[in-house]
C-alpha cells in the first residue's frame, strides 16, 4: 500500500479525533477513541476509472459487531469513501471469500455515479458515503445526525431525476408520473419528452414505462435507468429491466428500495436468469438513504 495516501488519511483522522490505536496485528485496522473501527485500504486507479481492493476475511471478521467503517482510498479523491460496515455485513456474509482468503471488491467511477462491486454478491451505489459525516456522527455518538429518510415513491423518483440533472444528464420521467413529482424537495429541473435510444436500436416503447431515465445531454442516448420499488416486489423491477436488457442492452440500471430490502435484492439479482442475461453485471442497489444522501452531497458542492 503506497504510504502517502494512507498517511494523509490517517493524519486527517488523528487531527480530528486524536491518536489512533492499531487493532490486532493488521497494519490496516484502527480504533478511534475506543469506539469506532476503521479498515483502511488503498488502490491504484486502473483503466476506465476502476479500482481493486482485496479485503481480508480475517480483518472483516474484526469489524463484525462493532461500529465500523471500510475506508477505500485512491489517488485523486476529493474525499475518502467510507463504507459503513453494518450496512453491508449481510452482503459479505452472503458470499465466500476467494481462495486467498480475501473478498474481492471494485469501485467503478463514471459520470453516472460510483459503484461498489463485491464479487459474487452484487453492485451497490455508494455516492452518499464520501466524506466523514457518518464517521463523525458515530465517533461523537450523535446518531440523531444520521439520515433517516421516509419518502414516497414519487418523491424518490423526483430526487433521482434531480441527481441526473445535477450530474449533467437529460432526464426522462414517464408522462403519467409527472403530475406527482414533488418540486418542494428539489430544485426544479427540465424534463425531456424524448424516449432515449440505447445506440443500437430505435427508442423502445418499454423504456418509456421505467421510473427514471438519464440520457446524454446532447445526444438522445440512454446512460442509466432506475426503478423505485416502494411496495412492489424487487423481483418485478428486475424482470422489467431484464425484458428491456435482453433486447436493448441497458448500459446501467438501479433498483431503489428501503435498506432492509437489500437482502431480497441480493437473492434475486443472483438468479440464473439474470446472470444469463448479464443484468447482474450492470444493475445496482440503492437504498432511499443512499439516494437522498447523494442528492444532498451534490447540492452542497454547487
Amino acid at each position: 500500500m503506497p504510504s502517502l495516501k494512507r498517511k494523509e488519511f490517517l493524519s486527517c483522522l488523528e487531527h480530528e479525533f486524536g491518536k489512533l490505536k492499531k487493532l490486532g496485528t493488521s497494519a490496516s485496522l484502527f480504533i478511534i477513541r475506543d469506539k469506532v473501527r476503521v479498515y483502511v485500504r488503498y488502490s491504484k486507479v486502473h483503466n476506465h476509472g476502476s479500482t481493486f481492493f482485496g479485503l481480508r476475511q480475517e480483518d472483516i471478521a474484526l469489524l463484525e459487531g462493532f461500529t465500523s467503517f471500510i475506508a477505500l482510498l485512491w489517488d485523486g479523491q476529493k474525499e475518502p469513501l467510507l463504507i459503513p460496515y453494518q450496512q453491508f455485513s449481510d452482503v459479505f456474509q452472503s458470499v465466500e471469500p476467494a481462495s486467498d482468503g480475501q473478498y474481492k471488491a471494485h469501485i467503478y467511477m463514471s459520470e453516472e455515479g460510483t459503484d461498489l462491486h463485491i464479487v459474487r454478491a452484487g453492485r451497490f451505489g455508494v455516492d452518499s458515503y464520501f466524506g466523514l459525516v457518518e464517521l463523525r456522527a458515530a465517533v461523537l455518538e450523535r446518531s440523531d445526525e444520521l439520515l433517516t429518510v421516509e419518502l414516497s415513491h414519487h418523491q424518490i423518483q423526483t430526487i433521482v431525476g434531480a441527481i441526473g440533472a445535477l450530474t449533467g444528464h437529460a432526464v426522462y420521467i414517464p408522462t403519467n408520473d409527472r403530475p406527482f413529482l414533488d418540486w418542494s424537495i428539489v430544485d426544479q429541473f427540465k424534463l425531456t419528452n424524448e424516449v432515449p435510444s440505447t445506440g443500437r436500436h430505435a427508442p423502445a416503447t418499454s423504456l418509456s414505462f421505467i421510473d427514471v431515465l438519464w440520457t446524454h445531454p446532447t445526444r438522445n442516448l440512454l446512460t442509466a435507468a432506475f426503478e423505485v420499488e416502494h411496495s412492489t416486489p424487487i423481483y418485478s423491477g428486475l424482470l422489467r429491466f431484464n425484458d428491456v436488457h435482453i433486447d436493448f442492452k441497458l448500459p446501467r440500471a438501479g433498483i431503489i428500495a428501503q435498506a432492509e430490502r437489500k437482502e431480497a435484492f441480493l437473492r434475486q439479482i443472483n438468479r440464473r436468469t439474470f446472470r444469463a442475461s448479464g443484468l447482474n453485471e450492470i444493475c445496482l442497489f440503492y437504498s432511499y438513504n443512499d439516494i437522498y444522501g447523494w442528492y444532498q452531497r451534490l447540492r452542497s458542492e454547487r
